[in-house]
């Protein structure tokens, strides 16, 4: 090999370790920088408890602040919007009101939250380019909402008095047991819902501005077109039964049971309750001990006796031909009224209800004599109507015997310590005629009364 050959290849093994140590320059310069850039990433998106510079809420500059003074910042501003006032106007009339007392609630939790994140989450490339983003300013909002019922109570507080509200139709009743109808006033009030619907629709980042509220027309529920449809015209049933005033406590029972049930008034389509109107049966509403019927004996217990006005009100409520919805009949046959017509009541469950389905009011009146009691019920009356109840006695049930030894006796001599009375089965019915004529004729429920035992004392 030649000597040019020899400085040929020397020269190109010269160049190739040159290319060599360049390459291998930048690539260590490459990793150098690289690392002094991650150094310089981690320095600048290092966690000093700090929210990134640039970082607003609600237009308050929070950036370079700790997360308590961002909270005490904000605390300041969620005030400083609470206590802005509006002023509403209705009419002539003008309320200044802050915002807070109507209900406005400002939370900065979810703020203050997203701007602590900021450059905190993510990668370190994402985390510098929040930080680069939020550097040229960021603006984060409060969330806020209203309290509804707040609102409304407040409103109402301030402006209730502006309002004229409608009048229904009312009616008295008189001494002759007849309606007065007095007229309905159509209302004029402030609309609510419009006003709350204004208020919910400011902007409360922004000055607030004047709302003005409106009136609208209040239509009364109950006309007086309705209740003369549903008005009392006269005396639908009447019935009376006859005690023994001699039988102090159980007429002072019956008495105390009748005058609560006087001018009590049932509306159309409402249930007529005994136990309702007359309430519970205690001493210190006056009510005595009398004799009641308990699983078939009679027995002394409190308030006995009112089952005859249960019983009245049952009898003027078929002749005003009103549906029965609960009804029961006493364990044993009583005399006051006809077999098949009694009610026997215990508060609270066992109740005597019709329901009031005549289309009309009713009125119930009581009145008490002597010996008398007498149940009359008003309503609107059907010219031509006659309602008949009658009985039948199915079977009859003999009482048993009993015997019972009185070692005080003598021998073979006896006494009757209780009379005997027997049971019943028996069916009632009820006819409604129109104009004399027999529209029809419907069976009431069945009653059965259980016999009583004649009991003899009996010498051993």
């Amino acid at each position: 090999m030649s000597d040019s050959q020899n400085r040929r290849l020397g020269q190109g093994y010269k160049r190739r370790l040159t290319l060599i140590k360049t390459k291998k320059f930048y690539i260590s310069l490459a990793l150098i920088l690289i690392v002094l850039a991650s150094l310089s990433a981690l320095l600048y998106t290092r966690d000093n408890n700090l929210i990134a510079e640039g970082v607003l809420i609600s237009k308050v500059d929070v950036g370079n602040l700790t997360p308590d003074q961002a909270k005490e910042a904000m605390d300041k501003e969620i005030k400083r919007l609470m206590d802005q006032t509006i002023k509403i106007n209705v009419d002539q009339y003008s309320l200044d009101v802050k915002l807070g007392d109507l209900g406005l609630n400002v939370s900065a939790d979810s703020a203050l939250e997203e701007a602590y994140n900021v450059s905190r989450t993510g990668s370190i490339p994402i985390r510098v380019m929040n930080k680069m983003t939020a550097a040229k300013e960021i603006n984060l909002d409060l969330s806020h909402m209203w309290s509804d019922q707040q609102l409304l109570q407040e409103l109402n507080k301030n402006l209730e008095p502006l309002n004229k509200p409608a009048q229904d139709a009312a009616f008295e009743i008189t001494n002759q047991n007849t309606m007065i109808i007095h007229e309905e006033q159509v209302g004029r009030v402030i609309d609510m819902d419009d006003l709350i619907s204004k208020i919910k629709e400011i902007s409360i980042f922004e000055p607030v501005s004047e709302i003005n509220g409106q009136y609208k027309e209040q239509r009364p529920l109950i006309t007086a077109s309705q209740l003369k449809d549903q008005q009392i015209t006269g005396l639908l049933a009447s019935y009376t039964t006859r005690f023994d005033p001699t039988q102090i406590a159980r007429s002072q029972n019956v008495r105390l049971a009748a005058m609560a049930m006087d001018k009590a008034i049932i509306k159309p389509g409402d249930t007529l309750s005994f136990n309702q109107i007359v309430g519970e049966r205690t001493v210190e509403a006056g009510y005595k001990d009398a004799y009641v019927i308990v699983n078939g004996q009679f027995v002394p217990g409190l308030a006995g006796g009112i089952c005859q006005v249960s019983s009245t009100l049952y009898n003027t409520g078929l002749l005003a031909n009103l549906p029965v919805t609960q009804r029961s009949n006493h364990d044993l046959a009583i005399s006051y009224v006809p077999l098949g017509q009694d009610a026997t009541v215990a508060y609270p469950d066992l109740d005597l209800k019709f329901n009031n389905d005549t289309g009309a009011y009713l009125l119930i009146r009581s009145k008490v004599g002597n010996n008398t009691v007498t149940i009359e019920l008003y309503g609107k009356v059907i010219p031509g109507q006659e309602v008949i109840i009658s009985n039948t006695t199915e079977s009859v049930i003999p009482f048993d015997v009993q015997r019972l030894v009185d070692e005080t006796m003598a021998q073979g001599e006896s006494r009757v310590k209780q009379e005997g009375q027997p049971g019943y089965v028996v069916k009632s019915y009820r006819t409604i005629k129109m104009n004399g004529q027999v529209l029809k004729t419907e069976a009431l429920k069945q009653s059965r009364y259980l016999p009583l035992p004649k009991v003899l004392s009996v010498g051993a």
